[in-house]
């Protein structure tokens, strides 16, 4: 059975249990970190997406970062090393998580066809936002209503940014990394007063002046490898709420109280209609379902947090999130094949190699040099005080040694 079966299917395995761990994980620091500022919040669920991907995959690059040390005694001889001849590779010589070829081929089609599905409609959702803005129109606004985007350029110092019109849209959303573009439907500035209008437009230049268009592309790319597990989705839906938490509070001390911020907030959301951006790569005003939440924690008042305790509480939470990974990595197995009774008996690991001697091959076997144990060599089998360097008894000593662990 190929490798890359047996990674995809040790990652999925490995995923399904892990993910739950670390979004608890997440859950709790974020609660604990909602003492500070919602920035802090923001920083863990992203740290938490990212360890979420990459720590199933620790079982695949585990025997490339791992070196055996060298000692005197390292000389290896074949009946001392003793390895399942079906498993094909270090990375799965001391699996403890057996399966079925018949189970592992199916665990690992599903995932891929999860992982096209998914990477087939993030490619079509960057398309229907590209066709978007490009269908979008200059929007032709009052000169009040002109004042106050100007007035919200310039406090957020917004360089490039386009205020469009468009159709296809019920509510504010950016668009755009390079040029950011601001989308209002195509009625907004005659169904809304000033206030509403600046509120709005506050909150969508606060997304632009954090990039967050790119960074949540970014985090649908990373978040693709387990987007089939509904705890990605958990964890990508914190992000966008405290996303959404921060804006708020840039928008209200930028330009309004938090008060009279929170109410232009709700009177918008009385009158839009429901809307969500899914099917467009953008940042909205209310793609999120947290409006009660942002507003209670807009203007409740928080405890004024010192420098110094936000640089301690973000060390604390990477420390914490440290742990957890390292806790989660070291219960990660990889996954092997069930072979049938006959086939699982042990044999001697394969250290063969050929000597030549003048030109003449000679059946040898690889050890470690005996002078320079960071070396390898091919000894004769008839003399074994003959023998050559070779570089592909490197990794056959290696693994023999991986499969004796």
């Amino acid at each position: 059975m190929s490798n890359a079966w047996l990674w995809l299917a040790s990652y999925t395995i490995n995923a399904v249990w892990q993910l739950p761990l670390l979004g608890a994980a997440g859950w709790g620091l974020s609660r604990w970190a909602a003492l500070t500022d919602p920035e802090l919040q923001h920083k863990v669920w992203v740290a938490v997406l990212i360890l979420a991907t990459f720590a199933p995959a620790t079982p695949i690059f585990q025997p490339y970062l791992v070196h055996p040390a060298s000692n005197g005694d390292a000389h290896l001889s074949q009946p001392a090393m003793l390895v399942p001849s079906a498993i094909p590779s270090v990375s799965l010589a001391a699996s403890r998580m057996l399966f079925p070829p018949i189970a592992i081929y199916l665990i690992s089609g599903l995932y891929l066809a999860a992982l096209l599905f998914m990477s087939l409609r993030l490619c079509w959702v960057v398309y229907c936002t590209r066709r978007l803005v490009r269908n979008a129109m200059p929007a032709a606004i009052e000169a009040d209503y002109l004042a106050i985007w100007n007035r919200s350029h310039e406090r957020f110092s917004i360089r490039a940014a386009s205020l469009l019109r468009s159709r296809d849209v019920a509510g504010p959303i950016v668009a755009g990394v390079w040029r950011p573009v601001l989308l209002l439907p195509s009625m907004f500035m005659e169904e809304y007063s000033p206030k509403e209008f600046q509120a709005a437009v506050a909150h969508e230049c606060a997304h632009i002046r954090r990039l967050d268009f790119g960074k949540n592309f970014f985090y649908e790319v990373v978040g693709l490898l387990t987007a089939f597990h509904p705890v990605t989705w958990f964890i990508k839906s914190q992000i966008a709420q405290t996303r959404e938490m921060i804006c708020d509070r840039m928008a209200a001390d930028a330009l309004l109280d938090r008060r009279t911020y929170g109410q232009a907030l709700l009177r918008l959301a009385t009158k839009m209609q429901p809307t969500s951006s899914a099917a467009f790569q953008t940042i909205g005003l209310f793609d999120t379902n947290s409006l009660e939440r942002r507003i209670m924690t807009l203007l409740t008042s928080q405890p004024q947090v010192t420098r110094i305790r936000r640089y301690l509480s973000g060390v604390t939470a990477i420390v914490l999130l440290s742990i957890c990974a390292g806790v989660t990595g070291k219960f990660t197995q990889p996954v092997a094949a069930q072979t049938s009774a006959a086939s699982t008996q042990v044999a001697a690991p394969d250290l063969s190699c050929t000597y030549y001697g003048k030109g003449i091959a000679h059946p040898g076997t690889c050890d470690f040099d005996k002078q320079d144990k960071n070396k390898y060599r091919c000894y004769k089998d008839e003399d074994p005080t003959q023998s050559n360097q070779q570089s592909a008894c490197e990794w056959k000593v290696q693994r023999a040694l991986a499969a004796k662990k």
